[in-house]
């Protein structure tokens, strides 16, 4: 231990002198962690940068087929829409915007100093009369002079004719004259009478009179002068509340919108191509528009933004995915590549017809991820998916509502099955999930033949996404070196080729790795284990005894055990030999390295007790103070402990079925005692001592196994001189 450390610390100082080594608080530091490229946090960083860019530039990019059309030509061809849209037309609608803002008429308010002057007017012709009353109560004056007088006194204001009318009346006509005169000016005066309507008005007073009866007929010119000459503008304009009346008017205005519809012609061969057309074949994505920076803006930013807040699910939640930076490729990859695929059906839709829209894989990516990953996981991609979608379709979201709700609903299906049957019932039902969905969100069109057409695609959407999801599969455990439990699960099949060939040639090793399967597996699901990972496991982990199966004695039967004539150093070397065998067959068949793995540690570095106490029987070799370490060394196996619990129930299921089975007599006590016996022996021995497993573990373990192996009655060999020791000497 001293010498270790001591090199650790030679090694610590040649590091630092070589420069490898930099604190990570300086700013050389900061920058390695960031920048470099053998930073884990900086591999991130870039993997994050590279995908949110990758998916912006394929969401923004617009493909735009060259249809020969340009405004003012003919048109080459007849051209239909090729999907339904309902836009609004800003031209047409600020053309209506400014009709209906001219049609506001010119806001007149009432003119305060007029309405103020008002009693000045009636006083003016209450004035009038009462003036030419008094004059014509004059007796010492000829009517020629009453006349001349009131002309002067009036100023020249109302003409000659209107005057000696007056001077006619009676004082008492004088007086219902004047009230009736003064009535109907009051009447006028109420009405806002505009600078341009004045004479309008004057003219309407001969009417207005003449049709008074309650004014004698020869009063009446007189009263038609006098009104006419006190008729006055009664409203100003506003300009301020005009300018308001119009805006109001604007704002009033609703948009002009365009209703196309899937099929539609836009133009006929030969049509001049106006600017009406020009603008519904861009909405169509049928011609090429001008750059739209601000698009390339926001639809960057909410890539950005779905995609932190997947990195941060993916760093808080998912720490076994974050750690594998293989995994994180691979998620990067799908969403590149499946966005790809889906920008590419909306670029078919975009130039054909519209119902590509609804062929978008997602279903496919949620199957995937449920079986790649877990069912969390998978819904979080999928609701980033789905909004992706959306934006593609230019912020069709009920496309992202469609797909979201079958892609989940799939997930939660998929969570629970594995077998490659079990994906197209997934399918299935997720297609009819995905029709409905599209059937709902196409109603509003009303289009009885488009909502068939799309509920249809709908079905074939989700039969489709099984199909792929099982066809990308093997690609993505070879590529990927990701073991799922659909492919595990086919592992488990007993049909397997090589599973076959073990049971032919070696029968006793194919119905040990059955059992040890079976109890591995209900040792697995009692702590919470991966079952399916260790069932596998403990298929394969006898693999390497198709080599020499005579050699081992399950496959013996009723043969000498060929052991008894070889050196028991040839012996141990024969039987540990199996393990490596098994890896290399395991590669062979293509078998997932996570596998390999289990089946390379099941035997640790345990001690092959029957040979090593045959040995020693053999030839007694000690050292100076009688310890045989050297000896007992070379007698165990030398493969890796176990670095799971998975391993760690392997060699625990492998070690006490073997144990039991030499029991000649067995008895559920003795079961017990055995199953203790292993269990003591492996954790004394340190075999369980890199695995991550608690006691509490173990012992649920070894509960699970005892209960397995109660109704075991087979018979296996008792090494010489053992007894509960023969435990110890498991699959020799």
């Amino acid at each position: 231990m001293i010498a270790k450390n001591r090199n650790l610390k030679i090694k610590t100082k040649e590091i630092i002198k070589s420069g490898e080594y930099v604190s990570i608080n300086s700013p050389r530091g900061i920058i390695w962690k960031y920048f470099s490229f053998r930073s884990r946090i900086a591999q991130r960083i870039y993997l994050f940068v590279f995908t949110a860019f990758a998916i912006a530039a394929i969401l923004a990019y617009n493909y735009t087929p060259d249809i020969g059309i340009e405004l003012n030509q003919a048109s080459p061809r007849t051209i239909k829409a090729n999907r339904n849209i309902q836009f609004e037309n800003s031209a047409k609608t600020e053309e209506d915007r400014n009709k209906n803002a001219a049609q506001v008429e010119d806001v007149y308010e009432y003119d305060t100093e007029v309405l103020n002057g008002r009693q000045g007017v009636l006083y003016q012709i209450r004035y009038f009369f009462l003036l030419s009353r008094t004059v014509q109560a004059k007796d010492n004056k000829t009517d020629e002079e009453k006349l001349s007088y009131l002309v002067n006194l009036l100023g020249n204001s109302y003409p000659e004719s209107a005057v000696s009318a007056v001077l006619a009346l009676s004082p008492e006509k004088n007086m219902d004259i004047m009230e009736e005169t003064l009535s109907v000016a009051k009447n006028i005066m109420d009405v806002k009478i505009k600078p341009n309507e004045v004479d309008f008005v004057k003219n309407k007073v001969d009417d207005i009179i003449i049709n008074n009866e309650n004014i004698p007929s020869f009063a009446k010119p007189l009263v038609i002068s006098v009104l006419k000459e006190n008729i006055k503008p009664t409203a100003t304009f506003n300009p301020a509340a005009t300018e308001k009346a119009r805006q109001e008017a604007r704002i009033k205005t609703s948009p002009h919108m365009v209703s196309i519809l899937e099929g539609q012609i836009i133009v006929s061969e030969g049509d001049i191509i106006e600017e009406d057309d020009i603008i519904i074949l861009q909405k169509l994505g049928l011609l090429e528009q001008e750059v739209n920076w601000k698009r390339y803006l926001y639809v960057s930013l909410i890539v950005l933004f779905i995609m932190a807040l997947l990195s941060f699910y993916i760093y808080r939640f998912e720490a076994v995915i974050y750690n594998n930076i293989r995994k994180l490729l691979m998620i990067s990859v799908f969403l590149i590549v499946f966005m790809g695929i889906i920008k590419g059906l909306n670029t078919l839709a975009s130039i054909h017809l519209n119902l590509w829209n609804y062929l978008f894989p997602i279903i496919a990516v949620s199957i995937i991820m449920t079986i790649v990953f877990n069912a969390n996981l998978s819904i979080i991609i999928t609701i980033s998916l789905s909004f992706f979608a959306g934006i593609v379709t230019n912020l069709d979201f009920s496309i992202t509502l469609a797909y979201m709700a079958a892609g989940i609903f799939s997930t939660f299906l998929v969570s629970s099955f594995a077998q490659r049957s079990n994906i197209m019932r997934t399918g299935f039902v997720s297609s009819i999930i995905l029709a409905f969905m599209f059937f709902v969100v196409n109603l509003p069109s009303g289009q009885p033949a488009t909502i068939a057409l799309y509920t249809a695609m709908g079905l074939l959407n989700g039969t489709i996404c099984a199909i792929l999801a099982i066809g990308l599969m093997p690609f993505i455990e070879s590529a990927f070196k990701i073991v799922t439990a659909m492919g595990l699960l086919e592992l488990s099949h007993t049909d397997q080729p090589i599973l076959k060939e073990m049971l032919i040639k070696a029968p006793g090793t194919y119905n040990h790795s059955l059992l040890v399967s079976h109890l591995s597996e209900n040792a697995a699901k009692a702590i919470g284990a991966d079952s399916l990972l260790v069932k596998v496991a403990a298929l394969y982990h006898d693999l390497g005894k198709l080599k020499r199966p005579e050699y081992f004695y399950e496959n013996q039967g009723a043969m000498d055990n060929v052991h008894d004539k070889l050196n028991p150093s040839m012996s141990k070397n024969i039987i540990s030999s199996h393990i490596r065998d098994g890896v290399e067959d395991a590669i062979k068949h293509k078998i997932p390295r996570r596998v390999i793995s289990v089946i390379a540690q099941h035997h640790g570095t345990s001690l092959m007790t029957y040979f090593y106490e045959k040995h020693k029987d053999m030839e007694t070799i000690r050292t100076s103070n009688g310890n045989s370490a050297l000896v007992e060394s070379h007698f165990r196996y030398q493969t890796q402990k176990p670095q799971s619990r998975e391993a760690a129930i392997l060699m625990l299921a492998d070690s006490s079925e073997a144990a039991v089975r030499s029991i000649e007599e067995i008895t559920p006590k003795k079961v017990e005692q055995m199953v203790d016996y292993i269990f003591e022996n492996k954790i004394k021995d340190g075999q369980l001592s890199e695995a991550d497993i608690t006691l509490k573990e173990i012992n649920k373990i070894k509960q699970s196994l005892t209960d397995g192996l109660i109704s075991i009655y087979h018979s296996r060999l008792t090494y010489p001189g053992q007894n509960l020791k023969a435990a110890s000497s498991v699959n020799q």
